[in-house]
């Protein structure tokens, strides 16, 4: 009878990420807030964890849920994506004024940025059009 032996060779793909997992902030309290960027799956949760009606207000789910969903550290504490309305607002009594200030700041700053990109993208578009 003949022998035959099996070798099983499994090529593991690791993806590097360039960009840091978290963004870092700094709250007027001294704690450092650790952000997660949430993707749709995690958006359309969270729509599901406040409710229909909840998630129809742009100002509350983009001034207050998001926000509050986005904090994955707070120092050393991890929190994961809230799965109710409770949670979010058991976040955002945490967060307090400091870290929502911190973080609407943060969310500002960044939208500031994406502008003055695209504003500057566009001033060299124009130029290169005008050559």
């Amino acid at each position: 009878m003949t022998k035959v032996t099996v070798k099983e060779t499994t090529a593991v793909q690791v993806n590097v990420d360039a960009k840091p997992r978290f963004e870092s902030i700094q709250d007027s309290r001294g704690r450092t807030i650790q952000l997660r960027k949430l993707d749709p799956l995690q958006q359309a949760r969270l729509v599901m964890a406040v409710g229909g009606e909840a998630s129809q207000n742009p100002v509350y789910m983009n001034g207050f849920v998001v926000p509050a969903a986005m904090v994955a550290h707070i120092d050393d504490d991890f929190f994961g994506l809230p799965t109710s309305i409770k949670q979010v607002e058991s976040m955002l009594s945490f967060l307090g004024s400091e870290g929502m200030e911190a973080i609407t700041d943060h969310m500002l700053a960044k939208h500031q940025a994406s502008i003055e990109e695209a504003e500057a993208a566009e001033s060299a578009e124009q130029a290169a059009a005008k050559n």
